[in-house]
């Protein structure tokens, strides 16, 4: 599979998914998809939120608790799922607030090989 069908089966297999794409440790998008009519700026979001998810991964590192694999960031506007593929890519989902969000994380989970093979 490649990068961009898979982001699109993480996209429709989760209702209340916007938006997934495959971004560099710098924040910037190497493929992304969006559910048509979505406007999600992957690349912004990323971007802004690099420094912040660099420190809490320097954080979980050194107080032993171990690599840092994903997160979710809720807001008022909804949830922001990060899971890394490895030291140097990350997949990144936006989701709306009534999201199923355990399915995305089910999928991304079951599509980590197939993330690791499109390398």
């Amino acid at each position: 599979m490649t990068f961009r069908e898979i982001l699109e089966r993480l996209v429709h297999d989760t209702p209340g998914a916007r938006a997934a794409g495959i971004l560099a440790s710098d924040g910037i998008p190497v493929d992304e998809y969006a559910r048509a009519g979505e406007d999600c700026d992957l690349a912004s979001v990323g971007i802004e939120h690099q420094s912040a998810v660099d420190q809490l991964r320097k954080a979980s590192a050194a107080t032993g608790s171990g690599e840092l694999r994903e997160m979710v960031l809720t807001t008022d506007a909804g949830h922001l799922y990060l899971r890394w593929i490895d030291d140097d890519l990350y997949l990144l989902a936006s989701l709306e607030p009534t999201a199923v969000l355990g399915k995305l994380r089910y999928l991304a989970a079951c599509l980590q090989s197939d993330l690791r093979a499109a390398l």
